[in-house]
């Protein structure tokens, strides 16, 4: 079969591969310059490494894509370190990421962090999500954990993350982001780009095409050369070309402010999530505290990310406008840090991101198969009960590939 497929991010790269090997002929069609989505690594002149443009790392049990890269030969590229994961409190920053630490965090009392234990290992050992999907998050968190745990850790980041929409996120959303955790994380040698290249050129090697810088506003010329199509890129796009793939299902915008400095923000944590509602971002992320700063010219890479509703105001900012608007909550979370130490900084803004998992999600999302004969819809709307990520994109393409050609 002659087989389209729109967006270049992993999951159409990962179904254009398994198409591509198995005889098809394949054309992936891409509007940006590259491939990789959000997965899209960019590289300094002094650097070794390219970086994503939006934090990347993967759970040591990320089989889907541990596979894939074992398959393209990929497999003693995979580095695994177990980095630090903190939580700011009144200020400070406190690990939290463990029983042990959870035990000597300040911001609960003794009775609190037994309840909080107690919901953590409701969320790791139920197998079951499904009958989650009938209350929300913070019904499940003040049941379990109770309100005072809610308050200080879980409410803030629920609201950070998904603002107006935080009452109505599903429990099953909850389990599954706690249930998926890792101590330990890899990363890949070279960045999320290697895999990307070897990707590339293994569909090459089975004849297929990439388009880069090729976007595609309308299908009726595709359906004439094509016997199929699947569309992989964010439902809003695909349904300004496919009008009758419509879906209600909000999704929130990433905004990531990439920071290159000569002095490090966070000492030793690389994840710090933010839990005071004055702060105008939600994490902190030292890559270079996960990946050795050598592979960055000796620099220190820092992102500080947000997800963002429709509208708003960080929306419409210039990165300098942003970094000046962070620049006195940075010191805040390290006083001896010095605007002069900043050698360069970027900004990135990837639309519809994030769907926002309400409850019954599961029963809203998209079906591959789509209404319209011989289109087909893969992406990271049709991902339940897990949050978006590589991992499932690549498991995405793979169950694409498989129904298209069923």
């Amino acid at each position: 079969m002659k087989i389209a497929i729109i967006g270049g991010g992993f999951a159409g790269l990962t179904a254009t591969y398994e198409l591509s090997k198995k005889g098809h002929s394949v054309t992936i069609f891409e509007k940006e310059a590259y491939l990789g989505g959000l997965a899209y690594g960019f590289k300094e002149k002094n650097w070794q490494w390219h970086l994503e443009a939006a934090y990347h790392h993967l759970f040591t049990n990320d089989h889907r894509i541990i596979g894939l890269m074992k398959e393209l030969g990929l497999k003693d590229d995979l580095i695994i370190t177990r980095p630090v994961t903190a939580t700011l409190y009144k200020d400070k920053q406190y690990q939290l990421d463990s029983p042990q630490t959870l035990f000597s965090f300040p911001g609960l009392s003794f009775v609190d962090k037994i309840k909080t234990a107690m919901l953590l290992g409701f969320l790791k050992i139920n197998p079951f999500w499904r009958p989650l999907e009938s209350i929300t998050a913070e019904q499940l968190c003040i049941s379990i954990g109770g309100k005072n745990a809610y308050n200080t850790i879980w409410k803030p980041l629920l609201y950070g993350k998904f603002s107006h929409f935080a009452p109505t996120i599903s429990a099953a959303w909850l389990w599954a982001r706690i249930k998926k955790r890792t101590p330990g994380l890899y990363y890949i040698k070279g960045g999320f780009h290697t895999l990307i290249g070897a990707l590339q050129n293994k569909i090459i090697q089975n004849g297929g095409i990439l388009k880069t810088n090729t976007q595609i506003n309308s299908i009726t010329s595709l359906q004439k050369q094509f016997d199929r199509i699947l569309f992989t890129v964010p439902t809003q796009i695909a349904t300004k070309i496919v009008p009758d793939l419509a879906l209600n299902i909000p999704h929130l915008h990433a905004q990531v402010l990439i920071l290159e400095t000569n002095k490090p923000i966070l000492q030793n944590t690389y994840w710090l999530n933010v839990t005071d509602a004055s702060f105008p971002f939600l994490a902190v992320v030292a890559h270079t505290n996960f990946m050795d700063k050598k592979y960055y010219g000796g620099k220190h890479i820092t992102y500080i990310g947000n997800y963002l509703p429709d509208n708003h105001p960080y929306l419409k900012f210039t990165k300098k406008q942003l970094l000046n608007k962070f620049l006195p909550f940075i010191k805040r979370l390290n006083p001896a840090f010095h605007q002069l130490s900043i050698v360069n900084y970027q900004l990135f803004v990837a639309p519809f991101a994030q769907p926002v998992h309400q409850r019954y999600y599961s029963q809203k999302i998209p079906a591959i198969k789509t209404p319209v004969q011989n289109v087909y819809l893969a992406n990271m709307d049709s991902i339940v009960p897990w949050d978006r990520g590589t991992n499932y994109a690549v498991e995405l393409g793979i169950k694409a590939a498989k129904i298209i050609t069923k």
